[in-house]
């Protein structure tokens, strides 16, 4: 005698549930991914804003100023040969594509600065909320104003947040 035929297999109702499952595993994994990714890009910039600080003391060293260079001729100064540096992009040339351009403004009396990178348009942090960060001379943090938004309400609040 023949025993009966017993089928095996998944029934459409254990395919929904799995695919649910699966679907809200990559609802929660996703974003904390993102910020995972974000974080590094933005150790990567502050790294890169310290060597632009170190270069600029440097600069400064030679002629006390950041404004004239060492014959003491006031053409660009620090902020004429700064693009040339493989600091003023990040991640640096050569290793991928830029998330951030840095650029420094020098006051009028060539005595202070400010370092801001800014977002590139098509990159990966371009809808970052914590805008684009800058540094002072003085090592103050800062973010450019109008560049952050989303979850921080003031710059005060993504500068306590994303310069940690």
């Amino acid at each position: 005698s023949r025993s009966p035929v017993v089928a095996s297999g998944f029934t459409l109702i254990e395919l929904m549930i799995a695919v649910a499952v699966v679907a809200i595993l990559a609802a929660v994994a996703y974003p904390s991914y993102r910020e995972h990714v974000a974080k590094g890009h933005r150790g990567q910039l502050k790294t890169q804003m310290a060597l632009a600080q170190q270069w600029m003391e440097r600069f400064y060293s030679d002629a006390y100023s950041y404004k004239k260079n060492t014959a003491g001729d006031t053409v660009d100064g620090a902020a004429g040969l700064f693009s040339t540096q493989p600091f003023s992009a990040s991640p640096p040339s050569g290793e991928g594509a830029a998330v951030y351009t840095l650029a420094v403004e020098v006051a009028a009396d060539g005595q202070s600065y400010t370092l801001t990178a800014t977002r590139v348009a098509t990159g990966p942090m371009a809808a970052d909320p914590c805008g684009n960060p800058t540094v002072t001379g003085k090592g103050v943090k800062g973010v450019a104003s109008g560049t952050f938004g989303g979850r921080y309400a003031t710059a005060a609040a993504a500068v306590a947040e994303c310069w940690r």
